[in-house]
């Protein structure tokens, strides 16, 4: 393994995680921990929606989660306080009712930028996914200081209906960047510019191994972590799939291992806080959804 499977495996004699290999062609290992929260059906932070999309760690820690109906209609988007000094199961509380914005669409991926073209804290969704919902629009959603939820706007991208979406502050030596994922696509974008134009095609041939579904990426400075979820397709043998790769789309990591449980668990986003890295988890058959360590 290289330099990440090595920490992995440190990190899981620490702690008492068992790494546990698959049978799958590809080599893998488990690498989803513990549940840090625990999402219902019942919740209010998801006002009767039962579908988890896109997730991302905005201002403070606070982490936003969008959800939907079945077949991606009227999304709500929820916000998550932080509450303890650790990441532990009750790290976030629901911050009430969420916000219904109708421009989320599929709502498969959410980026944040802390200081969206000189106005302050956003988050930026993409509305489509890959095939069942394209969209080249994104939207943007305006942040208070404190995080809470504002007005929003919708911005057309040049590169097609990308379904993965993330910047990161740090990148470009601390200047930001965008990387967006279309199919096999990276494309990476300056974090100042507008999104208009301004992309480069860095990449057209990603990795990937079995018949997954495209779900949500995350970036940091140096590397682009691109989720890769079960279908009606996977054998219930399956798991959910995680690629880490450099800015120039060269592999650095594949085949990272979540288990999707026969079926049940549908990863759907990564993100991160500093170096603690979530994983965001749909779960079917009416179990509560999930926000899981992903051990990196």
């Amino acid at each position: 393994m290289r330099k990440l499977a090595s920490f992995a495996s440190v990190l899981a004699l620490l702690t008492g995680i068992a790494i546990v290999s698959t049978t799958s062609a590809y080599a893998a290992t488990d690498r989803s921990g513990a549940e840090r929260l625990n999402i219902p059906n019942s919740s209010a932070c998801k006002a009767g929606r039962t579908v988890m999309q896109g997730m991302v760690a905005g201002p403070g820690g606070q982490l936003y989660i969008i959800f939907t109906k079945a077949g991606g209609a009227e999304p709500v988007l929820s916000r998550w306080l932080r509450d303890g000094s650790t990441w532990d199961g009750a790290s976030w509380t629901c911050a009430g009712a969420p916000t219904s914005i109708p421009a989320l669409g599929h709502g498969n991926d959410l980026a944040y930028h802390p200081n969206y073209q000189g106005q302050g804290p956003a988050l930026i969704a993409t509305q489509g996914s890959e095939s069942a919902y394209p969209s080249a629009d994104v939207t943007i959603i305006h942040l208070s200081s404190s995080g809470s939820v504002g007005a929003s706007e919708v911005v057309h991208l040049p590169v097609g209906n990308i379904s993965g979406l993330c910047y990161s502050a740090t990148a470009a030596d601390g200047a930001g960047k965008y990387a967006a994922r279309r199919s096999g696509y990276l494309w990476t974008h300056p974090g100042a510019g507008s999104l208009t134009s301004g992309w480069t095609l860095v990449k057209s041939n990603l990795t990937s191994h079995d018949n997954r579904s495209d779900q949500g990426i995350d970036c940091s400075e140096n590397y682009i972590w691109n989720t890769k979820s079960i279908n009606t397709s996977t054998p219930e043998t399956g798991w959910n799939w995680v690629y880490q790769y450099n800015w120039s789309g060269g592999d650095v990591e594949s085949d990272i291992g979540i288990p999707g449980n026969n079926l049940t668990d549908e990863i759907e986003d990564v993100t991160h806080i500093g170096s603690d890295f979530f994983i965001g988890v749909n779960r079917n058959g009416g179990s509560p959804d999930s926000v899981k360590v992903f051990i990196e």
